[in-house]
């Protein structure tokens, strides 16, 4: 296999000049002798005199040439006749070769694990504290090189692996730190697309150049991601927008990339049967079609504006701006054009005197609404789709700075009766109710192991949340070692609840962990992870209480439907009673939401007064008092 990887990386590299010199002398030996016999003919009168060429004896023998190596080269010879010939034959040169770097990374990789694992660590003795410590530096260089290796072969692939490798670096709740460390670097640095493919993208898709369209066109794109790339321009009627156009190749080899994952999520459950990632390969399969798709994201743009418009107008200030679509084709999208800079910029935040830990506080609300109170949620978050800039005039952000987000691909639509018990799993995870945790985890994701799971979803240690700790103690660097180091030994466990739990729990789990490492990288306070939790545990209430709501409602729609006139309600001593037992559920219910409310609002406002170190805070700490 890797021989004949390198045969083809050779053939792509012009190793085969050679071959296609000799076939450039063969034509032109058979345009000379064409242009002999075409001279001769012109007079068949005059005989023709044949003289042998003074390099051939017709008396000697042939040499035959082996058919070890005469094989081999008829192959390479009709290979460069084809690859200059048919359009078809390079596609299928290029897709071969994209699978075999894909096959010889993950083989390579796959048994590199199970040698230094095993064999390669039969000198270490399992109860010797020094061999322990050397098998430890052993497996992390392992996790090291074979990350190195595997993006390696991401980056030199381009395009839907790229996509793969950005999901591994969201995967801190499951992968070692090695491989996520290693894989951060895809979320921002992607290769740009030449422009000359990009022209003709756009010509092909549209039937009109660029100039047609645009009064400007910079061609210099002012940000590359995995699927596409940005350029800004200027369009006839004056209007800055932001022009994104996919790469061009991805239309060519998505299909045969997205049968190449499938094939090595096979091959690893074959190799290593104790893991299981068909739904790494089937969440790729499911999405990849529909971010390759920007009428989608353009809808799914329209429709996140709608619902945050909709809470502004129910009383609900938000921070977000999402850029508003002015057209979009399938592979070509025309948006408003955003000034600003990537949201993790602290010195950015410093010189527009933004504070990170509002920033912090605002992406909860915003995520908080997808999830608990919109359903709709988007799915990925990393630092290069958020951008943010100081509120310009007119905007409606109730700070002194807006969110914008970007890259609407990636949503998953929530069920009212999933986020119910999505927020009910999170309050019980607040309150340290195990009994609840178990419950919740039973309901969501059919989990027995309802302690790793409450950790993968909050990304802390189960001490933590035994302790109702969650929202008191700010998770630190020996929590966080802690984490990772135990994903290692978890390993096995981890991948089996993946692979049991929902799809839209899935990416609840990468959501949550972009988010969290977000807040790392704004260096906010330690009050900012405590005041996410706070924020988040507002949401839950009010998604609870609304369902305790309608489900009162109902039943009381079902005593007056069976009860036509106020005079048999009256008479009807039983229906009197349900009556009065709805309302007393919901007066408790509304009592129980208000003090929630209420309590985590006084929560955040205490965190603010310890993380400025007011003089409310001063006078309290002395007297040994505290809220929380």
């Amino acid at each position: 296999m890797l021989s004949l990887r390198r045969g083809l990386t050779a053939r792509l590299h012009g190793a085969t000049c050679p071959l296609l010199q000799q076939r450039r002398r063969l034509t032109a030996l058979h345009s000379n002798t064409t242009a002999h016999y075409s001279s001769v003919g012109r007079n068949f009168n005059t005989p023709a005199t044949t003289t042998p060429h003074p390099s051939y004896s017709f008396s000697a023998p042939i040499r035959r040439i082996p058919r070890k190596v005469s094989v081999p080269i008829s192959v390479l010879v009709i290979g460069a006749a084809f690859y200059g010939t048919f359009d078809s034959f390079n596609y299928s040169v290029f897709a071969a070769r994209r699978v075999l770097l894909a096959a010889e990374a993950v083989v390579v990789t796959g048994y590199d694990y199970k040698f230094s694992l095993g064999y390669g660590n039969r000198d270490l003795k399992p109860d010797d504290p020094d061999d322990e410590k050397e098998r430890r530096g052993r497996r992390s260089r392992l996790h090291k090189r074979s990350a190195e290796r595997v993006m390696k072969m991401m980056r030199e692939n381009g395009g839907i692996y790229i996509k793969l490798g950005q999901h591994l670096a969201s995967l801190k709740y499951l992968l070692p730190e090695e491989w996520t460390k290693t894989m951060e670097p895809l979320q921002d640095k992607c290769t740009p697309s030449p422009i000359e493919s990009i022209q003709g993208l756009f010509h092909s898709d549209l039937d009109q150049p660029l100039s047609e369209v645009f009064s400007s066109f910079d061609l210099t794109p002012i940000g590359v991601a995995s699927l596409a790339q940005v350029h800004r321009a200027t369009l006839k009627d004056g209007r800055e927008v932001a022009v994104k156009i996919q790469h061009p190749a991805l239309n060519e080899f998505s299909e045969v990339d997205m049968k190449t994952i499938a094939a090595l999520t096979k091959f690893i459950a074959y190799a290593f049967p104790e893991f299981e990632f068909f739904w790494l390969s089937e969440e790729i399969q499911d999405s990849l079609p529909k971010e390759l798709d920007f009428r989608f994201e353009a809808r799914n743009a329209q429709r996140t504006a709608a619902n945050f418009d909709r809470a502004r107008a129910q009383g609900s200030p938000s921070t977000v701006k999402i850029p508003n679509v002015v057209w979009a084709q399938k592979r070509v999208m025309v948006m408003e054009f955003m000034d600003g800079s990537r949201i993790d910029n602290v010195e950015y935040l410093k010189a527009n005197n933004i504070k990170a830990s509002e920033v912090s506080k605002e992406m909860a609300r915003i995520f908080s609404q997808m999830i608990y109170k919109d359903g709709f949620l988007h799915c990925d978050p990393h630092p290069g789709n958020l951008m943010i800039r100081p509120t310009p005039a007119g905007s409606p952000s109730p700070c002194n700075f807006e969110i914008i987000v970007l890259d609407h691909g990636l949503y998953r639509e929530l069920s009212p009766e999933f986020r119910l018990d999505y927020a009910k799993l999170w309050t019980a995870i607040m309150a340290s109710d195990q009994e609840e945790i178990k419950r919740r985890a039973l309901a969501l994701g059919g989990i027995d192991a309802y302690e790793l799971f409450a950790c993968i979803l909050t990304g802390r240690d189960w001490d933590v949340i035994q302790d109702a700790q969650l929202t008191k103690k700010v998770r630190n660097k020996a929590e966080t070692s802690k984490i990772s180091s135990g994903a290692g030994n978890w390993l096995v466990e981890i991948a089996d609840i993946l692979a049991r739990v929902p799809r839209d729990l899935l990416l609840l789990f990468k959501t949550n962990d972009l988010l969290r490492a977000l807040d790392e990288d704004l260096g906010a306070d330690d009050g900012a992870q405590m005041r996410t939790f706070a924020v988040m545990g507002q949401y839950c209430a009010r998604v609870i209480y609304e369902a305790e709501k309608k489900e009162i409602q109902q039943t009381v729609v079902v005593v007056a439907d069976a009860t036509p006139s106020l005079s048999s309600i009256v008479r009807s001593g039983k229906s009197v009673s349900l009556i009065v037992s709805s309302l007393s559920a919901w007066f408790r219910a509304y009592r129980s939401f208000m003090y929630k409310t209420v309590s985590l609002d006084l929560f955040v406002w205490w965190i603010d007064q310890s993380q400025a170190n007011s003089i409310l805070y001063w006078i309290f700490s002395r007297l040994g008092l505290s809220i929380l």
